[in-house]
C-alpha cells in the first residue's frame, strides 16, 4: 500500500433541493447530504468510511461514481477531473471505477441469468472477442469469486445472499477496474457470511491491486479490511487516521462513542472500560446545527462549540491523524 494517489476529492458537496408545490414548484430547503469533504486514496489502499445511518456515506460513494452530479467540488481519478466528463469520456471513466451495492437481493436483475448479469458490463464496454471469449471470461470471474461456472444459467433467486453478493462482485470486476466503491456490501448478510465476503475482498485486492472505498456503519467490520478510516457525521469527516492509530488513540468524541459500542472479547476489560455516551438522535440534514454539527449530542461540548465550526486539521499522531474538534 505504497502506490501513487489514485483518487483525490476536494471540497465535495452534494446538496439536494427540497421543493414545495405541484404546479409552481418553489425550493424551500436544501438537504446537505455531503457538505465539503476532501480526501484521497492511494493505489492498493482501502479507505473505510464509517458513521451512523443518514450521515451521507452512501451519497458520498454514489457521487464519486457520478451517479449523482456533485453540487460543488472536484473529484480526480488518476489526475483526471471526472466532474467535467461527459459522453464517451464518462463511459471510459466507468471502466476504471465500479461499485458493489448494499443489497444483493435488489442489485441483481431477477429476470437475468448469472451469465447475462456478469456479461452486461463486458457487452456494454465491448470487452470481449466473440462468444467463446465471453464465456471464458465469465467462467474465470466465477472461479475468481469462489463460485462454480456450472451455475451460469441459474437465476439470482436460486442463490443464497452470500452467493448473490459474490455474483455482484464478479460483475463489478468484469471490466478490470482499479477503484471499487463498496457500499455496505455485507450489512444485508448473516454474520457468518460477512467474514467470508470480507476475506474475499481482501484476497481480490492483493491479487488484482485494487483500491477500495469501503462504506459501513459497523466500525468493527471496517477495522478488519481498512488501511485508513474516516469517520463521517452529518455530511462531514470529523476524524481521519490510519486504523491502528484511530483505534489506539481516538480524538473526536463521536469516534470515541463509536469505538465504545464495539464489545471486547475479554469480559473483565469490557466491564472496566469507560464509555463516552452520546445523547439524542442525528439532527436533520435539512437544518444542521450551527457551529460544530456534533455539539447537540456531545457530552464534552462547550459554549463555543455551538458558535464556531471546526475544520479538519492535524490533531493526533503526525500528519496522518486529522480531527475536526475545537478541543484539539
Amino acid at each position: 500500500m505504497t502506490g501513487k494517489t489514485i483518487l483525490e476529492v476536494n471540497d465535495m458537496k452534494m446538496h439536494f433541493p427540497v421543493y414545495k408545490g405541484l404546479v409552481f414548484r418553489k425550493q424551500t430547503a436544501c438537504v446537505k447530504a455531503v457538505d465539503g469533504i476532501s480526501i484521497d486514496l492511494k493505489q492498493g489502499e482501502t479507505l473505510g468510511l464509517v458513521g451512523e445511518s443518514g450521515c451521507g456515506k452512501s451519497t458520498f460513494g454514489r457521487t464519486i461514481m457520478r451517479l449523482y452530479e456533485p453540487t460543488a467540488g472536484r473529484i480526480r481519478l488518476n489526475g483526471t477531473d471526472i466532474t467535467a466528463l461527459s459522453g464517451s469520456d464518462l463511459e471510459e471513466f466507468r471502466v476504471s471505477c465500479q461499485m458493489i451495492f448494499q443489497d444483493p437481493y435488489a442489485s441483481l436483475n431477477p429476470r437475468m441469468t448469472v451469465f447475462d448479469i456478469i456479461a452486461e458490463p463486458l457487452r456494454t464496454h465491448r470487452r470481449f472477442k466473440g462468444r467463446q471469449d465471453l464465456e471464458k471470461q465469465i467462467g474465470d470471474l466465477m472461479n475468481l469469486v469462489g463460485l462454480s461456472p456450472r451455475y451460469i444459467k441459474k437465476y439470482p433467486h436460486e442463490f443464497s445472499g452470500g452467493q448473490r453478493q459474490r455474483i455482484a462482485i464478479a460483475r463489478a470486476l468484469a471490466i478490470k477496474p482499479k477503484l471499487v466503491v463498496c457500499d455496505e456490501p455485507v450489512s444485508a448478510l448473516d454474520v457468518s457470511i460477512q467474514s467470508q465476503i470480507i476475506n474475499l475482498l481482501i484476497d481480490l485486492q492483493k491479487e488484482l491491486g485494487l483500491s477500495y472505498i469501503f462504506i459501513a456503519h459497523d466500525i468493527a467490520v471496517v477495522k478488519h479490511i481498512s488501511d485508513r478510516i474516516a469517520v463521517m457525521y452529518l455530511g462531514r469527516i470529523v476524524e481521519e487516521a490510519p486504523k491502528d492509530i484511530l483505534f489506539k488513540n481516538p480524538k473526536h468524541p463521536y469516534t470515541k462513542a463509536l469505538l465504545g459500542s464495539v464489545p471486547l472479547a475479554d469480559p473483565k476489560k469490557e466491564k472496566q472500560r469507560e464509555r463516552l455516551l452520546i445523547k439524542g438522535d442525528l439532527p436533520s440534514p435539512l437544518a444542521p446545527p450551527t457551529g460544530c454539527s456534533f455539539h447537540t449530542r456531545c457530552p464534552l461540548a462547550k459554549q463555543e462549540c455551538s458558535q464556531i465550526e471546526p475544520s479538519l486539521k492535524e490533531g493526533g499522531e503526525g500528519l496522518e491523524h486529522k480531527v475536526s474538534c475545537l478541543l484539539y
